[in-house]
């Protein structure tokens, strides 16, 4: 599996409003991940509790129609019981419902097996020499819904240059510092669910945790740690 296909199955999340004059809209980022054969999509809640949405009226597409979207049976999120804060809990899965999808078209959708302890690594681990993330930030020009045109643009800021990661300064996550983390006039508003997937010294791709949040003093991505998610999956 190469890095490039698995980033470009990372999204921006769009959703349906439900009003006849703003009927789509943008929030945040999100992306595949498998478990044992199912597949989910993911992404920060904080995406959907801002907007006062569901996380289920997300709209990705299906791999062979991209004007069709998956639909999903279950919502999932979980919680580390021995963590002094709840900022690890920022995140969400989506399970793509077997009952309207078939496996041959989950499988072909790219995405890391979580089930594979080999496809994850915390973002401190010895062996990643990069990372990668791709995101959709709100304010990136082409990245837009244009109503006159009936067009839905998509701009994702792509980046990768892996000047070190820490253990964060809230439980289960940990700090991402990139050479270009944001382009300069940038706001990194949007990023928020985007993956951070590392590549090991011997070229393999591995999950490191999502993003949740950007701290702009130190320019460093808060990252929710991949074990968090793996746990949630387990229990899915």
């Amino acid at each position: 599996m190469k890095i490039d296909d698995l980033l470009n199955s990372t999204k921006p999340i769009i959703y349906e409003t439900g009003q006849e004059e703003w009927p789509y809209l943008l929030s945040g980022t999100c992306y595949p991940v498998k478990y044992d054969g199912a597949l989910f999509i993911t992404s920060a809640f904080h995406c959907y509790e801002d907007r006062n949405i569901q996380p289920d009226v997300t709209l990705y597409p299906r791999p062979e129609d991209a004007t069709s979207f998956f639909a999903f049976d279950q919502i999932s999120r979980a919680r580390a019981p021995q963590a002094a804060d709840d900022k690890h809990g920022d995140h969400v899965l989506l399970r793509v419902a077997r009952s309207h999808h078939c496996q041959g078209e989950m499988d072909k959708v790219v995405a890391l097996d979580l089930a594979d302890s080999g496809n994850v690594r915390p973002p401190i681990g010895g062996d990643i020499k990069d990372f990668w993330i791709r995101g959709y930030p709100h304010d990136a020009p082409k990245h837009r819904i244009d109503y006159d045109l009936c067009k839905i643009s998509q701009q994702a800021y792509t980046t990768n240059g892996r000047i070190g990661a820490d253990i964060g300064p809230f439980d289960f996550c940990y700090s991402i510092r990139m050479m270009t983390p944001i382009p300069d006039g940038m706001h990194p508003s949007g990023m928020s669910g985007t993956p951070v997937y590392g590549v090991t010294n011997d070229g393999r791709p591995v999950y490191c945790g999502m993003i949740t949040r950007y701290v702009e003093l130190t320019r460093q991505y808060i990252a929710i740690g991949p074990e968090i998610l793996v746990n949630s999956l387990r229990r899915a």
